[in-house]
């Protein structure tokens, strides 16, 4: 008896543990459970009907589950059904023995489906906002997945669910501005996160294969952090610029394209699903070819880079940024093309927004630009080795500060530290400045500018032709700004004239306020007893001032008309009292001679003195003395009224008067005489006559009356036969006659 209960007791047991092994390994093909599932389907959405084949326990004694697997399984629901490559669940034993929820985990995996009709069925298990989002946002694609859930002992799922899985040919476009196209990622997805890697797809045109996307939802925001690799080629740059609220090249560029590959972390928080903030990105990479035609006037930069050609290329460039919604930092070394050819450049330009500052440090290679810098009559031609470097930073509606500007050419040096300008480019402040030039293989610019509590100018030489030539043209605008004042002391060991005929030991002192001189002094030798003396001060009722220039040489400072080619020698004296109505101005001219003055010629041609024309064209004709009497009225703009020039010599005397309108048009009217016919008028006049020209009197005809009018390069001449001298006319050539006299005697 004993044996039987023993040996049935190890056949049930036996029973037992193989039944328990099968159950757990293999199963059992069972319905019990089939309306449980279904009700349970039924309890998430009336409208969920869950059908499949059949359903298989296995038990896992260590948990005391029973896991409860359903075979191709499918969710219908309006009109639809869903194929599920999984249903799993797992079942307490002790509660579902004690007649308690039991359901404790759950496992479903999701077959390839189309992703629009995933999210319906997601929003009818459980609403929100963002799968309302996503419906609107989505527009095609394929998804298959994994999710786990776990249950509470209420039958709700736990919100520590996971959702794995993969997205094929996804479409979605994102604030109506981030188009997504052919994406191809997995995800996985948790409560309030969600994370991404894309294998295949780009962003409106920026392939972002190998990407990562992470997702956390607080409250109603999304909080988006990535790291990016990007490729692109992109036709408009500001078009993608805009997605972020940049407006870096904004209403600037007619034409703007760009190829690169990038590496980048970004961050930003999505506000209620839709507006943008705190964006912040960082990265680094290559830029194969920048393309950049802008409509920024460039009229003055070319008066210096005269082969500019309003747009610039970068190429095979290492970049490096950092942008946020305040501040954006972007450094390059590369290549870049501002001619035709390619250069090194390194370049970094933080753009500050909050401030409205903007700070640049600037190395670049120009071998290939052609440079003028007319002020210091310096000219560099293509494929001179320079290079420029510029720092500084520009405040918006207060201009430019530099910290250093260096242009390094051969022997070439231009060195400035600390200018500042206004947003006029006008000179506020500098500290230091650096001038070494040659011109024709000569050194013709050498000297240095400091500014503390006064501004020194210390140099070997320094060429003043530029200086010398803009006499002539009336230049309204400033350099230096109302805020720019101090002393200046000047000194030159020699100054470069035209006609090589320098200017040696030339010092100046001048008061500077407000940006301009309220009074200066200038002297220099030309040589032994030729002196330069200049002055400029105030008249005694302080609104107005005295300009004054003595010159022992009169060359440097006439030979810079074109109308005139050929002047010789000459003292000049010129005195000019001016207000900001106008100016009325004395030039004075002596002991000189000149040659080639087409205008002059053309009148002697004209009143029949070829003599004097054809000696006027070859050796020239010698004055003793010339004397202009002019002014301007700031009411007449560019008008230059000519109130008496008179001019004596051994040849002919001439006496006009007229305007000139700069550029546009010369009205002038006159008379010009012979000189022996000169000589016989006063010869007429009692006792005057005998002591001025003795008492021989010359023979011939008298003179011409003259009108000169037309455009500067067109003037139309008349001339009449004149019978008599007007009495101002003989007054005057009484007067010059009278003071030659003198000066010869002396």
């Amino acid at each position: 008896m004993i044996k039987w209960t023993i040996r049935i007791f190890f056949i049930l047991a036996a029973i037992t543990v193989f039944t328990l092994f099968y159950i757990s390994f293999y199963g059992l093909e069972t319905d019990y459970f089939n309306p449980t599932i279904q009700n349970k389907i039924k309890t998430i959405n009336s409208n969920f009907d869950l059908e499949f084949q059949k359903t298989n326990i296995l038990l896992d004694l260590k948990k005391l589950e029973l896991k409860v697997k359903v075979t191709k399984p499918k969710i219908n629901f309006n009109n639809t059904s869903i194929d599920l490559n999984k249903l799993n669940l797992n079942i307490s034993i002790k509660s579902f023995l004690k007649n308690e929820f039991a359901l404790q985990r759950g496992e479903v995996g999701l077959a390839k489906t189309d992703i629009k009709q995933l999210i319906e069925l997601a929003n009818q298990v459980k609403a929100s906002p963002f799968l309302f989002l996503a419906k609107e946002i989505f527009n095609k694609g394929q998804i298959e997945g994994k999710l786990k859930v776990n249950f509470d002992s209420a039958g709700k799922i736990k919100d520590d669910y996971k959702i794995i899985g993969s997205i094929f040919n996804f479409d979605a476009k994102i604030l109506k501005k981030f188009n997504i196209n052919k994406v191809n990622a997995k995800f996985e997805l948790f409560k309030n996160n969600y994370s991404f890697y894309i294998v295949k797809g780009n962003i409106n045109d920026i392939d972002l294969a190998n990407s990562e996307f992470e997702i956390n939802k607080e409250n109603k925001n999304l909080n988006v952090k990535a790291n990016l690799v990007s490729r692109a080629n992109l036709k408009n740059i500001q078009s993608t610029l805009d997605l972020f609220q940049i407006n870096l090249l904004k209403d600037k560029v007619d034409k703007s394209e760009i190829s690169f590959d990038l590496k980048s972390s970004l961050s930003f928080q999505l506000e209620k699903y839709i507006k943008i903030k705190n964006l912040k990105v960082d990265g680094n990479g290559k830029i194969h070819l920048l393309n950049i035609q802008h409509k920024i006037d460039t009229s003055k930069l070319k008066e210096i880079f005269t082969n500019y050609n309003d747009s610039f290329q970068i190429a095979d460039s290492e970049i490096k940024f950092s942008l946020d919604s305040n501040k954006q930092n972007i450094e390059i070394k590369g290549l870049i093309n501002l001619t035709n050819e390619y250069e090194k450049f390194k370049s970094k330009i933080i753009f500050d927004k909050k401030k409205n500052n903007t700070d640049f440090d600037v190395k670049i290679n120009i071998n290939s630009s052609i440079i003028r810098l007319p002020n210091l009559n310096y000219k560099k031609e293509v494929n001179d080795q320079t290079s420029l470097k510029f720092k500084g930073n520009r405040k918006k509606n207060e201009g430019y500060n530099f910290e250093v500007v260096e242009f390094k050419e051969s022997n070439n040096l231009i060195l400035i530290k600390d200018i500042e300008f206004n947003e006029k480019t006008q000179v506020n402040n500098l500290k230091e400045l650096i001038v070494r030039t040659t011109h024709d293989d000569l050194v013709n610019n050498d000297f240095k500018l400091t500014k503390n509590n006064k501004i020194k100018i210390q140099g070997e030489i320094y060429d003043a032709r530029p200086l010398l030539i803009s006499l002539e043209k009336e230049d309204k605008k400033r350099t230096l700004s109302r805020r720019f004042n101090g002393e200046l002391l000047a000194n030159f060991k020699e100054v470069i004239t035209d006609k090589q005929i320098n200017l040696f030991k030339f010092s100046m002192i001048s008061n500077i306020k407000r940006g301009k001189h309220e009074k200066f002094t200038a002297k220099g030798e030309f040589s032994e007893n030729k002196f330069l003396d200049i002055s400029m001060f105030p008249s005694g009722d302080g609104k107005t001032k005295v300009f004054q220039l003595y010159s022992d040489r009169a060359e440097p400072f006439i030979s810079s008309y074109k109308f005139i080619k050929g002047f010789k020698g000459g003292i000049l004296t010129y005195e000019s009292i001016y207000d900001d109505q106008g100016s009325n101005s004395n030039l004075k001219i002596s002991n000189f001679k000149v040659s080639k003055v087409p205008a002059l010629t053309q009148l002697l041609t004209l009143a029949s003195l070829q003599g004097i024309a054809d000696t006027l064209t070859g050796e020239g004709i010698r004055f003793s003395e010339l004397e202009m009497d002019f002014n301007s009225k700031k009411a007449e703009k560019n008008v230059i009224n000519i109130e008496e020039f008179y001019a004596i010599g051994p040849a002919i005397s001439l006496l006009m008067q007229g305007y000139i309108v700069k550029k546009e048009l010369v009205s002038l009217k006159g008379t010009l005489v012979p000189a022996r016919t000169v000589n016989k008028v006063i010869g007429w006049i009692p006792v005057v006559g005998k002591i001025l020209i003795g008492s021989k009197v010359g023979e011939g005809v008298f003179g011409v009356s003259f009108k000169m009018k037309g455009p500067p390069k067109d003037i139309k001449t008349t001339v009449n036969p004149i019978k008599t001298l007007t009495p101002r006319f003989i007054t005057r050539t009484i007067e010059k006659m009278k003071d030659i006299k003198k000066k010869d005697e002396n």
